[in-house]
């Protein structure tokens, strides 16, 4: 009972539902008074699955501890470049058990479980954000100078701060700049690091007069300033490594913001022609033809025959990619607020 719990006491909780259920039932047997609307329910639940991530106790009797080697590394980004992440996960968990507390391990953990997450309950997918974000955290202090542990703490930081409340995002605010802006310190051709930087300082500049009171008078935190150029900056950065469809999707929605009407609308119909491979190509595909529509006004006939036939003639193109989830980006898009 309790957080103590081993797999040793229950032959059958192998499957994922007996796990789940006796997380849960760790969790409610804990002798604690949880504070309404603490965080402390899904902290004491993170500590709970956390010893579920190793291998059954009779399992890890017959292993030998080892040092990771390139060759399991290649094996883990093999599995989730072809999106076999049941597969992922049992190697994963293989792999935390004879090297704990590894980085190259927690970090690719965290992101498999950020990804299992986005897939749940509300519930359920906030505890496995907290637990999400505790590994990237477990992984930065295992290696302080890894990019990618870094990176990861910054967007599993973002989507715990999401589900925690306006509050907790107002407090994650400066950690997430300082986690983004070590991983660019330990890797500036980082281009996703860039990217989610520009997304920052983005959000940043969005925020309203009656937002940075909240965050002063309410929470107590002064309100970090930004600008479009700072984050365009970013986003050229993004571009100039590896050009990719969401940094040029926030770069055509930040130039839209700065004024420039016109290139925004040529890079609309540039990414609205682009080839579709995974499901963020078909989403970032959509945004760009709403913004179309938007900034060109067309006839009603033309917006009847985009209802209708043009709806269709999309319909026919989801199907081929919809088994890539991988794909969908770590962020909310700003178009997707602005809208």
């Amino acid at each position: 009972s309790g957080i103590n719990a081993e797999y040793g006491e229950n032959e059958e909780v192998g499957e994922e539902d007996g796990v789940v259920s006796a997380i849960a039932g760790s969790v409610e047997g804990l002798d604690v008074e949880f504070e309404k609307d603490s965080t402390a329910r899904y902290d004491a639940w993170v500590d709970v699955q956390e010893k579920y991530l190793l291998l059954h106790e009779t399992k890890r009797k017959a292993i030998t501890l080892r040092d990771i080697t390139a060759e399991d590394l290649a094996e883990v980004d093999a599995l989730y470049d072809a999106d076999r992440y049941t597969d992922l996960e049992d190697k994963l968990i293989e792999l935390n058990t004879v090297c704990p507390h590894n980085c190259e391990v927690l970090w690719r953990l965290a992101r498999l479980k950020w990804i299992n997450g986005r897939t749940f309950q509300n519930s359920h997918n906030h505890k496995t954000f907290h637990l999400a974000h505790t590994l990237a955290l477990n992984a930065i202090e295992a290696n302080p100078s890894s990019g990618d542990a870094h990176r990861w703490a910054a967007i599993l930081g973002y989507h715990r701060a999401t589900k925690d409340g306006g509050k907790a995002q107002i407090y994650n605010m400066e950690a997430m700049k300082y986690h983004l802006e070590k991983a660019i310190e330990i890797n500036p051709n980082d281009h996703q690091a860039w990217t989610i930087l520009g997304n920052w300082h983005f959000e940043v500049a969005e925020m309203t007069a009656t937002q940075r009171a909240y965050s002063k008078y309410y929470c107590g935190v002064d309100p970090p300033t930004s600008s479009y150029e700072t984050a365009m900056e970013c986003f050229v950065r993004s571009d100039s490594i590896q050009p990719w469809g969401q940094n040029s999707l926030f770069m055509a929605i930040t130039h839209l913001r700065m004024g420039g009407r016109e290139h925004a609308l040529e890079e609309f119909k540039r990414l609205y022609t682009r080839t579709i491979v995974t499901m963020e190509d078909y989403r970032i595909r959509k945004l760009a033809h709403i913004f179309i529509l938007k900034l060109t006004d067309p006839s009603l006939i033309d917006r009847i025959k985009d209802m209708t036939i043009g709806r269709q003639i999309e319909g026919y193109r989801l199907p081929i990619f919809w088994h890539n989830t991988r794909s969908s980006y770590y962020m909310d898009t700003p178009a997707e607020k602005i809208m």
